[in-house]
């Protein structure tokens, strides 16, 4: 997916910031189903709360980014326009918030000139690493590179943040970039550190940079040090090595964490994908999406894509891909595969 990336790590409003009355209002208890992450509930109740006119902005504001989280970009769009349009000049730190939820939309929407364009105001309102980041992230798409180099050269400066330098080289693998990113890598092992984060944060780099025994041997010396995210990256070297076995030993090992688990069976249906068992892959895959978990959604109805066209299974993959691309359209890998399948 174009953007799936891109992360806001610094313009997240706290939803129920001086909120303190025993009886919740529609606008709290939207704000509490975003936070666990139901989000059809929380438009709901957003939805109540917009029709009485309390928080009207923060209500369009969570729904936004709770039709964000569930990919319905159009949906977002419209409800975060909304916002910004109501939310006053003098808020500077809720309307920065609300067009970077925007831009991220409309750059998940593939209009990228928009996507910049949102970001100008956001800047204009609050200077941020989230808004060079996205305006690099879309300058980079319109290929205006030496733009996109301006941009992502005020996020890495000075930055003691591995994501900074992850995320920037992320975006340039998506464009078919890697050489050009991979001197952030460079740039994010400079980063001073010894706790278990920064030999997880140290491991990804590797990983990234292909670089797999270095990878394992800071990822291990976390996971040992009790970080147990770091199991699912040494499944992903093991897996890039070919050695499936390992990978799917990580992989189990992170079912014991509810929060990892969707990604524990992603990994795991790429195991199966690689050692040519489609219909554990395809029974893996129906897990992960079991767990409701959003976030590793998209990745895990790709795999599932790949599983059948693997199978031979081309009228299952035609229709996932259909049902894919319509929730996900920007995404260049599935338009490819999309290509390849209609000649099946």
């Amino acid at each position: 997916m174009k953007g799936k990336f891109i992360v806001l790590t610094g313009c997240i409003l706290c939803l129920l910031a001086g909120c303190g009355k025993d009886t919740p209002s529609y606008y709290e208890l939207g704000a509490e189903d975003l936070e666990g992450k139901d989000y059809q509930s929380a438009i709901e109740n957003f939805e109540l709360a917009i029709a009485d006119e309390k928080y009207e902005v923060e209500a369009l504001r969570g729904e936004g980014i709770a039709y964000l989280k569930m990919g319905k970009y159009e949906e977002a769009q419209q409800a975060l326009e909304k916002a910004r349009d109501l939310a006053a000049d003098s808020e500077k730190a809720m309307r920065a918030d609300i067009l970077a939820y925007l831009a991220v939309v409309q750059y998940q929407r593939g209009d990228y000139e928009a996507s910049a364009a949102t970001c100008d105001q956001m800047l204009d309102v609050k200077n941020s690493k989230e808004g060079y980041f996205l305006r690099g992230t879309a300058y980079l798409h319109l290929d205006q590179y030496d733009k996109a180099a301006s941009d992502f050269g005020k996020v890495a400066a000075d930055s003691k943040e591995y994501n900074d330098y992850l995320e920037i080289y992320r975006v340039y693998e998506e464009c078919d970039m890697k050489a050009d990113g991979e001197s952030y890598l460079e740039m994010a092992l400079e980063i001073e550190g010894s706790d278990e984060q920064d030999h997880y944060d140290r491991g990804r780099v590797y990983y990234y940079l292909e670089e797999y025994d270095e990878a394992k041997k800071e990822l291990t010396t976390s996971y040992n040090d009790g970080y147990k995210q770091a199991a699912i990256y040494l499944g992903k070297v093991y897996a890039e090595q070919g050695d499936t076995a390992n990978a799917r030993a990580n992989y189990k090992e992170s079912l014991s964490e509810q929060s990892l688990q969707a990604k524990a069976y992603n990994g795991m249906a790429y195991c199966d994908i690689l050692d040519g068992d489609y219909d554990s892959a395809l029974s893996n895959i129906q897990k992960g999406l079991d767990t409701g978990d959003q976030d590793e959604k998209q990745a895990l109805l790709f795999n599932e894509i790949v599983a059948y066209e693997k199978k031979m299974d081309y009228a299952s993959a035609k229709e996932k891909i259909t049902a894919y691309l319509e929730a996900y359209p920007t995404d260049e890998r599935a338009v490819k595969e999309n290509y390849f399948l209609e000649t099946r």
